[in-house]
């Protein structure tokens, strides 16, 4: 009778082995399936901040090449034009709508329209940009 206990107990050890080997085996496979999200996303992520760079950069390029801009002036105007989209972003649309006016109106006022559409331009790729992102919804990085 004793041995038939024993043998109950080896049976029900080998079982919740068993479970456990599978229960672990699920759950690193989930693991697995989580980090390769999230390395999908870092991927995007950096992408997407890629092609806001080459897109700033070529608009620096065009801005001194073709239209003769004063560099300073022009890296200034894009930074500030990116600060400000990434400060409104979350506002109403007629903001951005305003911004952009005002934005063009100035260049116009000062003799730099073609400046100030360049900065425009910018801007809206920043939105964009920072739309994509937070469609992420990255914890971290």
């Amino acid at each position: 009778m004793e041995n038939e206990r024993q043998g109950t107990k080896d049976d029900d050890l080998e079982i919740v082995e068993i479970a456990e080997f599978k229960t672990s085996d699920n759950t690193r496979q989930r693991i697995l399936r989580r980090e390769q999200k999230e390395r999908k996303k870092r991927e995007k992520f950096y992408s997407i901040l890629t092609l806001f760079a080459a897109g700033a950069l070529v608009m620096i390029l065009l801005g001194i090449f073709v239209f003769h801009l004063p560099v300073v002036m022009l890296c200034i105007v894009l930074v500030l034009e990116t600060v400000i989209a990434a400060c409104l972003y979350d506002t109403r649309g007629f903001i951005h709508v305003m911004e952009i006016i005002i934005g063009i109106a100035a260049g116009i006022i000062f003799g730099r329209l073609i400046l100030m559409i360049i900065g425009t331009a910018v801007y809206l790729a920043a939105l964009v940009a920072l739309h994509e992102i937070k469609q992420l919804n990255l914890r971290r990085i």
